[in-house]
Formats: structure tokens, C-alpha cells, sequence
């Protein structure tokens, strides 16, 4: 009776790690397949990981099917092949999630939200007050056709376009019963202009446009051929991403992938330059590029300036920096000036040397600018020093490992790109395949400040950097000397 109580369970056992290793079996499938469908994985690995499953399959079949084993044998095999599994399930996830989160980035949707704006002493407070109004709309590269089919959806008044929006800007601070429709871009750049504007004018309701945007192929392969990439920094905290906004940022990444060389060039946002496509004889600040033409616009005002073809852009808001550099645990930044200034943005103390920061202190450090005698330039260099930092630590596999989730968490609405699932799985898979340390350097755009019109408002002089050409053709130098190494 004894014998068949022991057999009895035996067989349990047995039949239970049969059951485990079925589960083990069809679950190492999965994987692989998930694995390589991802496509991040050099084919060494990829290979070598079947390899492993082989054996350990072999190992616990092996196990499974002889009769005579002790029940130890079996319970071993029920417990690593569940160890295996668990972690199988978890890895799978976080693959999955990833692409789920790549092929999510390559679809983008503009969004172009339109302010109607009186004056703040008017009685206007709702919808309802203006139904009947005079509209008087600023109409510039914009396709209006959808912006005025939404006002007719809540507006019954007469709309009137304008070409001038600094004209319009001046007339309903001065007139109570002026109304006036612009983008938020428009808007972000008078409030940069007059930082009083705000307290001038009253936001009676907003218009938001939403369209998907057609993303063309880039024929580059980013694990092999070198690429250049436009970094543009907008002028928005929240995790909304507006279409038109300020380029507060300008940074040109140039790619090496054979050589593992990162040249960074920073553009100063009051760079006065030519608008691309825009028929005047009038510059413009670099960072209004973005309230005219959206990333499409600043992207080919680069393209015209460095004299080189940029396929990829990514953009970001400022809450970007702040996520992300806490989802890595922070970084190490260093002030190169001899005196401590706290960041007027947020209050942040910055010290001599080196600072470890969080991310509310790595966005004020990159914001700031007033502590510095060479202001907006200097504000250029620390931005590029965060990104170098924020780059050299996502690199190592330890951040990536503990604090994956919070990473790719982080960057959920607060950034867009044009660079598609393949071109991000590429960079991914060379690095895996090397883990090769990166060369970064940087050649800046230096220049002299003046007091000029800009073709946004002609009517006024406004604070711009006239580029230095030598420094344009020290980047220009450097851009071919990196992509064109062997």
C-alpha cells in the first residue's frame, strides 16, 4: 500500500513537470519569435539564445522522461523550468511593450490650436460674448479652410484676415472691442517678446486642428550609414505638443555608426537668418521658424544654413528633460563658471564644478541664461551638456536595466519624431552588438548681438545674433569631416 502511495505520488510529480515543461517549451517559442520579430538583437545572440533553450530543453526532457528518476530530479526540474518561465513572461513584456511604444512614435498627428484672444479690460468672458463679433484672424503659412470651418461651428461674426500679426497684436491691447485669432506659436513668441503681454490680453476659448501627418521613408540605415539628426527644444511645459511653438532649442546630431563619432552643433535661437521658402529680403530669429512653418520650417532654415541634408528630426518639450533625467536616476552637470546662481526659472542653487541634479535642476540648468555674460550662447552649451549626459548614462545597461519602465513612461507625450520603428530597432541592434564607447564632440554657431526688424515684426527692432560665417564653415567642416569617415 506503502508502494503504491509512493508511486502514486511519483507519478504526480512526474505528470506535473511534464505539464511545466510543456509550458516551458511553448513559452521559449514564444519568446524567440517575439525576439526575433523585434529585430534588436544581433543575430550572434540570436542564434546563441535557441542554443540555450536547446539544451535546457534537452536537459528537462531528459528528466521528464526517464521513470526512474527520484522526485528531487522532477521538483528541480519543476522549479528552475519555472524560474525560466517567469522570467521568459517578463522579458517578453518588456520587448513588446517596446515596440508597442516604437511603433507608436512613428505615427504623428499635428496639432495646431488657434487663441482667441481680447483685451484683458473687456467684457468679453465667454464664447457666448463674442458669437456675434468681428474676428479678425492672422493668416500666414497656414491652410485655414479647417480653422475657419470650426469658428463658423461656434461664431456667427464676420472674419477678417490679416497678414500682419504684430499689427494685430498692438490692436487688441488698444482697443476693448478687438478680437483676434492666432496660433499659439504667434502667441508663445509676443510673450517671449513682452513678458507682460499676458497681463494685457485674456484667452476667451481655443481652437485645436488635428490632422495625421504622412510619414515619408527614409532610405538610411541608421546600424551602418551615417545620419544627421535636428534636435529642436519647444517652449511648452505641459505634455501637449503644439504644432507651432518657439525653436528654443536648435542642436545638429551628426551620426557615425562605423566610426562611433557624435558631433553635437548647437544654433543659438536668436541666430538671424533666412527663413527657407519665404520670399523677403527680411531675416528672422531661428526660433520663430517654429511659429511659421512648425519643425518642417526650422528643419529646412538648417538645412539652407549648414548646407547639408537632415532626414531626422525629434522634438521635444521641456517636460521631456525633466522626466526623463529622473527616470535615470538623475546626472552629473558641470558649471564652468566661478560663482554659485540659482536658475531663475525654478530656484535651483547651482554651485562651481560639478552638481548632481534632478530633473527639475538639469531643466533650469539648460534654461538658463541671465547668470551668464554671454546669456543665450553659454544657455546653448549647458543644453548640450545635458544631452551629453543624459546620453552617456541611458547608455550603460545598468540605467537601461533599472529604470526601463520609467524611462519609456517618461517620454509618453512629451516628445515626436520622423525616425521610424526600423531606424530605432538599427541603432539598438549595432549598439548591442559592439557596446562600443561613443566619441562626442561639438563645433557651436557663435556670433554678435544686435537690434534688428524680423519678418515676423517688421515693425519693431528685436534682440538678434548676427551668425559668425567662420563659425558656420568650422561646423560645415566638421559635419562632412564626421559623415563622410570610413
Amino acid at each position: 500500500m506503502k508502494r503504491k502511495k509512493v508511486n502514486s505520488e511519483k507519478n504526480g510529480v512526474q505528470i506535473a513537470s511534464i505539464v511545466v515543461g510543456i509550458i516551458f517549451l511553448i513559452m521559449s517559442i514564444i519568446f524567440e519569435v517575439t525576439l526575433f520579430t523585434s529585430n534588436i538583437l544581433p543575430s550572434k545572440y540570436f542564434i546563441a539564445s535557441i542554443i540555450v533553450f536547446l539544451i535546457i530543453i534537452g536537459i528537462s526532457g531528459f528528466i521528464i522522461l526517464k521513470k526512474e528518476r527520484k522526485n528531487v530530479a522532477y521538483i528541480s526540474s519543476i522549479i528552475v523550468n519555472i524560474i525560466i518561465i517567469t522570467i521568459l513572461i517578463i522579458v517578453t513584456g518588456i520587448i513588446n511593450n517596446t515596440m508597442n511604444f516604437l511603433k507608436n512614435i512613428s505615427i504623428r498627428y499635428n496639432t495646431d490650436t488657434y487663441y482667441i484672444l481680447a483685451n484683458k479690460n473687456s467684457t468679453y468672458e465667454t464664447i457666448e460674448d463674442i458669437k456675434y463679433q468681428e474676428l479678425n484672424v492672422f493668416k500666414d503659412l497656414d491652410d485655414m479652410s479647417k480653422v475657419e470651418a470650426k469658428i463658423k461651428e461656434k461664431l456667427q461674426g464676420t472674419i477678417n484676415y490679416h497678414t500682419n500679426v504684430a499689427e494685430l497684436f498692438d490692436n487688441v491691447v488698444n482697443d476693448l472691442s478687438y478680437i483676434i485669432i492666432v496660433n499659439s506659436g504667434n502667441y508663445d513668441a509676443i510673450t517671449g517678446i513682452d513678458e507682460d503681454y499676458e497681463n494685457k490680453v485674456k484667452i476667451i476659448a481655443s481652437i485645436d486642428i488635428t490632422t495625421e501627418v504622412d510619414m515619408e521613408a527614409v532610405n538610411i540605415n541608421t546600424g551602418k550609414d551615417p545620419f544627421v539628426i535636428y534636435i529642436s527644444g519647444i517652449d511648452t511645459r505641459s505634455n501637449y505638443m503644439p504644432s507651432r511653438s518657439l525653436s528654443d532649442v536648435n542642436i545638429i546630431l551628426a551620426v557615425n555608426p562605423k566610426t562611433k563619432r557624435l558631433l553635437m552643433i548647437h544654433i543659438p535661437r536668436d541666430s538671424y537668418v533666412y527663413l527657407h521658402g519665404i520670399d523677403t529680403t527680411l531675416k528672422d530669429k531661428l526660433t520663430h521658424s517654429g511659429t511659421v512653418g512648425g519643425i518642417e520650417l526650422s528643419k529646412s532654415t538648417i538645412e539652407d544654413l549648414l548646407q547639408i541634408k537632415i532626414p531626422y528630426y525629434v522634438r521635444v518639450n521641456f517636460n521631456s528633460v525633466t522626466r526623463l533625467v529622473d527616470a535615470i536616476g538623475g546626472i552629473t552637470i558641470n558649471s564652468d563658471v566661478d560663482y554659485q546662481f540659482m536658475c531663475n526659472a525654478n530656484g535651483c542653487i547651482i554651485n562651481p564644478g560639478l552638481n548632481e541634479v534632478d530633473g527639475r535642476c538639469a531643466l533650469g540648468f539648460a534654461r538658463e541664461r541671465k547668470a551668464y555674460e554671454s546669456g543665450d550662447r553659454h544657455r546653448g552649451e549647458n543644453q548640450e551638456q545635458v544631452i551629453e549626459k543624459i546620453i552617456e548614462k541611458v547608455s550603460k545597461s545598468s540605467t537601461i536595466l533599472n529604470n526601463y519602465s520609467n524611462i519609456l513612461s517618461s517620454l509618453e507625450g512629451t516628445f515626436e519624431t520622423n525616425i521610424n520603428e526600423t531606424d530605432i530597432t538599427n541603432l539598438i541592434k549595432m549598439q548591442i552588438d559592439d557596446m562600443a564607447t561613443w566619441k562626442i564632440e561639438k563645433s557651436n554657431i557663435t556670433g554678435t548681438g544686435a537690434m534688428m526688424p524680423t519678418y515676423c515684426y517688421p515693425g519693431r527692432d528685436l534682440y538678434v545674433m548676427n551668425v559668425d560665417e567662420q563659425s558656420i564653415n568650422l561646423a560645415i567642416n566638421k559635419l562632412n569631416e564626421v559623415l563622410e569617415e570610413n
